[in-house]
């Protein structure tokens, strides 16, 4: 039989309590005192991530920024639907001074970016006006027209890299210009292309909205497309041969890129009919007037 000392265990369960209690103080005092040190002394967390600068640093170094061509071999709605927003970071929307129009990166240096455009938007141009591009996440940005061509209805204007924050640099792309790639494209007996359009925002500089993947931006929101009736047609208007397709752009999308299924860039949108007919200014001549304006820009180098 086991007697149990009633007086010994109280006096074991009071002993055994104090210790508790005790721990519990100094649990306590522990937890005040961590929380009194980080409070003094709060922790410098950074993220070993490479920064937005490092990044921007690589794309420049290895041309990172040109849209990447996808393998659509064939024309459908769904291949001109991935195709329209591939391209759709390369969109630049263009008010200069009281006109409006579109154009097409097709360079981002650490200096500058270049787009191209149609020049006819330029016909009132006035460098004090207000005149802004207006890209695909919304950025509004002033810029400026460096280059008009004389033979062909394309301008070059120029927006400081500077004057787009790092995060939405990094979400810009430059068309692709490939002769070869054009020459196939000549090749293929059915072609279609397209053209991205946006809604015109009044006084963008205050009323654009803005959002890092051009969500609800209004920007290269909408495309239009269709068959190319002739690739290499002489059109009076201008003067020279152009590529003419079954498509209904309107005013306010002169200069716009206008691309294959591939996301290649083959012309500069150059005007429409009420027939919904386009025209457009051919890669071959884009690529000319390039070589023309980087030969001038040489001469104004050296001094010639």
């Amino acid at each position: 039989m086991i007697i149990l000392d009633i007086t010994r265990l109280t006096g074991l369960l009071i002993h055994k309590n104090k210790e508790i209690a005790m721990m519990k103080k100094i649990w306590f005092l522990n937890i005040v005192f961590i929380l009194i040190l980080f409070t003094a002394y709060p922790l410098n967390a950074q993220a070993q991530g490479p920064s937005p600068e490092d990044i921007l640093d690589s794309l420049f170094s290895l041309n990172g920024f040109v849209t990447p061509t996808l393998d659509n071999d064939y024309y459908d709605s769904d291949n001109i639907l991935s195709a329209a927003y591939n391209v759709q970071s390369s969109y630049v929307q263009l008010q200069i001074g009281r006109n409006y129009g579109a154009g097409t990166i097709y360079s981002i240096n650490k200096k500058e970016i270049l787009i191209l455009t149609a020049a006819h938007i330029f016909k009132n141009y006035n460098s004090a006006d207000f005149n802004y591009a207006i890209f695909f996440n919304g950025i509004v940005t002033d810029t400026k027209l460096i280059y008009k061509d004389q033979n062909f209805d394309m301008a070059i204007v120029s927006v400081d890299t500077s004057a787009i924050p790092a995060y939405d640099l990094m979400n810009l792309k430059s068309a692709p210009l490939s002769k070869a790639a054009f020459d196939e494209f000549e090749k293929q007996e059915q072609k279609e292309v397209f053209a991205l359009d946006s809604e015109i925002t009044i006084k963008p500089e205050e009323n654009q909205i803005y959002n890092l993947y051009g969500n609800g931006t209004r920007i290269a929101s909408s495309y239009i497309y269709g068959p190319v009736l002739n690739s290499d047609i002489m059109v009076t208007d201008f003067g020279y041969k152009m590529l003419y397709a079954k498509c209904s752009a309107h005013n306010g999308m002169s200069g716009a890129g206008v691309f294959d299924s591939k996301c290649e860039l083959v012309g500069i949108l150059a005007g429409g009919s009420d027939k919904d007919e386009m025209v457009a200014l051919r890669l071959p001549d884009v690529l000319q007037a390039l070589s023309d304006f980087e030969a001038a820009s040489t001469n104004e180098l050296s001094g010639k």
